[in-house]
């Protein structure tokens, strides 16, 4: 009785702590860096739906581009699937696992508005997860470019909360070649680092229905990582960190002498030094990542300044206003 009844303690706080998760990325639903996620995501008690785009997006955005045809008229990455094939579709072994021929922010406006309310009974949905991105996306440089926070944003602009999720290792793979059980890979380590970020910010969520107060997310950065991209850290820490502040880059234009074309090129800026919002004490995202060190840093959806700096600047046109 005694081992029957601890039995059903253990069944019953496991039901509680498991989360409806829907997943999504940029590379493409055949990236191994989201399949290793999905892996790791299920093996951890979740109910996960995948809902990725057929083709590499990144550096959409926010955009919110939906499919122009029924069926891919180019192969999708990898060519899994190939041209011909529908649009969108699911694994043959896997309903959970989805592809759609649209941009970050279509595919989770697809998977909330489509696939989840007719093929999962219009499935409740915890959180939002974007990623791990192949390279990082740090500072408002990256936040306004990357595909997979724009999912996220998106995600929180519905009422979700939402995490975006990037690694400086930036392989391109196909999973069916790469994704394997080692600890020491790179999408291993990202997945593993994400999922214990996860279980932390549920067991805090207790019994609470939101995971973050409305229009808030967060975006996690990872540094470079793994035995199999020639990196010792297998094991990096988490920071609390801010977008802007000192060693931040932007992107300039170069003229390529050689090639007469022009190139883009990160370059220091010290506009964003100033702290205009949110805990100026807290570092950049840009000093976090290195030294085996991870970044995570609150978004939110208002990015109206401090009311000191708007009354400042509508105190310059406050003569036209009505």
């Amino acid at each position: 009785m005694k081992f029957t009844s601890l039995f059903a303690i253990a069944t019953s706080l496991a039901a509680v702590s498991a989360k409806n998760i829907l997943l999504t990325n940029d590379d493409g639903w055949a990236a191994t860096n989201i399949r290793a996620f999905y892996r790791d995501l299920k093996a951890a008690g979740h109910n996960v739906v995948m809902v990725a785009p057929a083709v590499q997006m990144s550096g959409n955005g926010g955009k919110f581009q939906l499919a122009a045809s029924n069926t891919l008229e180019t192969d999708a990455e990898f060519g899994y699937p190939p041209a011909g094939s529908p649009s969108w579709g699911h694994e043959e072994d896997d309903l959970n696992v989805w592809y759609y021929n649209g941009t970050p922010a279509a595919c989770v406006g697809v998977a909330l508005d489509y696939i989840l309310p007719t093929y999962f009974n219009n499935m409740t949905v915890d959180v939002v997860l974007g990623g791990p991105n192949e390279g990082t996306n740090l500072g408002e440089r990256d936040f306004v470019l990357s595909g997979t926070i724009g999912a996220a944003y998106y995600a929180t602009e519905r009422g979700y909360s939402a995490i975006a999720f990037s690694g400086a290792n930036s392989n391109n793979s196909f999973f069916k070649d790469t994704l394997d059980d080692d600890p020491n890979h790179s999408a291993n380590i990202y997945s593993k680092k994400s999922v214990e970020l996860l279980d932390a910010l549920f067991e805090k969520q207790g019994d609470n229905e939101r995971l973050f107060p409305l229009s808030t997310g967060l975006n996690v950065n990872y540094p470079k990582a793994g035995s199999d991209v020639g990196s010792d850290c297998l094991d990096p820490v988490f920071y609390h960190s801010r977008q802007t502040g000192p060693n931040y880059f932007v992107y300039s234009a170069k003229v390529n002498e050689e090639t007469n074309l022009v190139e883009y090129i990160s370059s220091y800026d010290n506009v964003l030094d100033v702290c205009a919002a949110g805990d100026c004490s807290l570092p950049a995202e840009f000093e976090i990542i290195k030294n085996c060190a991870s970044s995570i840093t609150v978004f939110s959806l208002d990015p109206d300044s401090k009311k000191k700096v708007t009354d400042d600047v509508i105190a310059k046109f406050d003569s036209i206003l009505s």
